[in-house]
């Protein structure tokens, strides 16, 4: 079966009055202990799969899970193992008694196609190779909430994951869609991050024990992957899938910076998925009926912030030998910590954390809307709307106005990321060479706009005439990269041929 299900962090401000509200008196208090199962090289885990044993007051339950289209779903299997057992190992003291654990049981999915095709893929021969690899003792405070047309089950989970020696503290809570719709879970979970400033989760249980395992604080950054969008497809159901598919790329690198134990390369990522998500709402905006504007602005506003941050960073590693003077350093310095601050803040606050459930909402709905025209139509016209603006911005720039140097690399930019998805729409023959030819003049507009920004930082800065030598070096290059530009966008367009 498909479990619904988000997870959210309460900061500790919030936890009193969060539990309040559930009220503790009107819920069913459960006390749950988990044992998870692997490969010595975790196989199960590579493959986004968990294998857990729970006792469940006195009931053991064998369940295993596995991802999902999103992080909204997921797949779970539950099989009821019966009452737990005791065996006595002394005769002092009924403490010594100790609850005896079942067997692993993977005879029960061999009748349930899907649960084996998921062990099948994720453990091939090696099934005699499972061994128990962490632990989890969890208090579950539960109740079922009606909300609209939906049962939807609010368990705040306190308690601890265990490896060995080593302990994480788990303090959550979740919102599990029991009966209803998947857009009616996501409108009760809007109501709750605004009252109590939770913040989105995708991070497991599983993926905290096996974090211990590693000694690590946090998974390696969730990386893109490629989609091809299917021919047959609306254009409605594509953006829906492109959003979701850039979800899934952007919410694990969000919740890593949101718990404060991201790296560059999360950053990085994160940054990426907003860029692709703001694209996708911009570019195929004519493919939906829903308005998609206002989504479009806030991820702008949002993305921006990521932007800095790289900018104050490029700055730091390549003007850093340049700058002669200790006080323009030291601001550049506290620039990047301050915008670093500011991104930690802003990941999981209540304002964007709703704008990850209004894109995730989005994705996973339908439109009730016919379209006239088929998704090739669509991608003709879009590829052909980008190429008119990109002739247009060409034809108006100035290589001494970088206003308009910065509008034709932000026309690139866009059709960098577009041309790969349109193209394989149509089966473009000799696409390896005006993909050539557009990566040189993307990679001309990057370079230019990443000098642009150093330079404009420079001259709004109280430069010492040691600094000057910087401000200098930067103009002369900036000037370079201008013409490469425009020569690169020139040969791109000449070289290209539109669609037919």
């Amino acid at each position: 079966m498909t479990e619904v299900e988000l997870k959210f962090q309460i900061p500790e401000t919030r936890r009193m009055a969060l539990m309040k509200a559930i009220d503790p008196k009107k819920s069913e208090i459960i006390q749950l202990q988990a044992k998870y199962y692997d490969t010595p090289d975790r196989l199960l885990s590579t493959h986004g799969v968990a294998l857990r044993q729970r006792l469940e007051g006195t009931r053991w339950i064998q369940t295993l899970k596995a991802a999902g289209k999103s992080h909204l779903h997921r797949f779970e299997d539950n099989y009821d193992l019966g009452e737990f057992k005791t065996e006595i190992t002394s005769d002092d003291t009924e403490a010594s008694n100790q609850i005896l654990t079942p067997s692993l049981d993977l005879s029960i999915y061999d009748q349930n196609p899907e649960a084996k095709r998921i062990l099948d893929k994720a453990l091939g021969h090696q099934k005699e190779s499972l061994q128990l690899q962490f632990e989890t003792d969890i208090q579950r405070t539960l109740r079922v909430i009606s909300y609209e047309d939906a049962e939807i089950e609010v368990c705040v989970d306190i308690g601890q994951v265990k490896s060995g020696e080593k302990s994480q503290e788990i303090h959550e809570v979740e919102f599990e869609l029991k009966s209803g719709k998947d857009s009616t879970l996501l409108a009760f979970s809007f109501e709750w991050v605004k009252k109590y400033q939770l913040w989105l989760d995708v991070r497991s249980k599983a993926e905290y024990g096996n974090l211990l395992l590693q000694d690590l604080l946090v998974s390696p950054a969730a990386l893109e992957k490629e989609i091809i969008l299917a021919k047959k497809e609306s254009a409605e159901t594509s953006i829906r899938n492109l959003i979701t598919h850039q979800m899934n790329h952007l919410l694990p690198n969000i919740a890593a910076i949101s718990a404060q134990v991201s790296e560059d390369t999360h950053i990085e990522q994160a940054h990426l998925a907003l860029d692709h998500l703001h694209l996708t709402l911009s570019i195929f905006k004519d493919w939906t009926s829903k308005s998609t504007d206002k989504w479009a602005n806030q991820l702008s506003a949002f993305k921006s912030h990521f932007e800095n941050l790289k900018h104050f960073e490029h700055m730091q590693r390549t003007l850093g030998a340049l700058l002669q003077n200790p006080k323009t350093a030291e601001s550049l310095s506290k620039d990047v910590l301050y915008a670093k601050e500011k991104l930690n803040n802003l990941v999981k606050s209540t304002q964007n954390v709703q704008h990850y459930l209004e894109l995730l909402m989005f994705s996973l709905g339908t439109s009730k809307k016919v379209q006239t025209n088929d998704l090739k139509w669509y991608a003709q016209n879009t590829l052909q709307n980008q190429y008119k603006l990109l002739q247009d911005t060409l034809n108006d720039v100035d290589v001494t106005d970088f206003e308009s140097l910065d509008l034709l690399a932000l026309r690139l930019n866009e059709l960098k990321f577009s041309f790969p998805i349109l193209t394989h729409i149509f089966d473009v023959k000799n696409l390896q060479k005006y993909g050539k030819s557009l990566n040189d003049a993307h990679e001309a507009a990057q370079q230019y706009q990443i000098l642009a920004s150093s330079s404009s930082y420079l001259q709004q800065t109280e430069l010492e005439a040691s600094d000057w030598f910087a401000l200098g070096w930067l103009t002369a290059k900036q000037e370079v990269y201008a013409e490469k530009l425009i020569e690169a966008t020139e040969q791109f367009l000449v070289s290209r041929k539109f669609i037919k």
